[in-house]
C-alpha cells in the first residue's frame, strides 16, 4: 500500500507551527527566504478539524522545492515524520496530498526529521 506522509511538531501539522513559530502577523522577517509554496493547493482550511497527509509525489516536491527545510529551519520544537497507509475515507485528495479526519488514521509510523532524512537519502 501507499504511504502517505505528514509533518509534525508538538503534535500539530508543520504549517501550523510554521504559523506560530514565525508569524506573518507580526511579521517575521524569516520569511523573506521561504520558497515559493504556490505549487500546493491551499485546501487544508476548507476541512476544519482535518490533518493532511503528503503523497509520494507531493512528499518528493515539498523536498525538492526548499520548502521542507525552510520550515524545518524556523519551527521551535523536534520535527517528527509520521506515515500511514491510505485510509478508507478521505476528504479531499489532489496530487501532492490528501485531507483525512484524523479519527480514521492509524499512524504506521513516526520518526524524527534527522531519523527519517537519513533514510530516504
Amino acid at each position: 500500500m501507499t504511504n502517505f506522509y505528514r509533518f509534525v511538531v508538538e503534535d500539530v501539522g508543520i504549517y501550523e507551527a510554521v504559523d506560530r513559530d514565525c508569524p506573518k502577523e507580526p511579521y517575521d522577517t524569516r520569511r523573506d527566504t521561504k520558497p515559493d509554496g504556490s505549487w500546493v493547493p491551499k485546501k487544508g482550511p476548507d476541512f476544519p478539524g482535518a490533518i493532511s497527509f503528503w503523497t509520494k509525489k507531493g512528499l518528493a516536491r515539498y523536498m525538492e522545492s526548499g520548502l521542507c527545510a525552510w520550515h524545518v529551519s524556523v519551527v521551535k520544537g523536534e520535527v517528527y515524520v509520521e506515515q500511514t497507509k491510505r485510509p478508507q475515507s478521505v476528504l479531499y485528495e489532489d496530487e501532492y496530498q490528501i485531507i483525512v479526519d484524523p479519527a480514521v488514521v492509524r499512524i504506521e509510523s513516526r520518526q524524527t526529521y534527522k531519523d527519517f532524512i537519513a533514510l530516504i537519502t
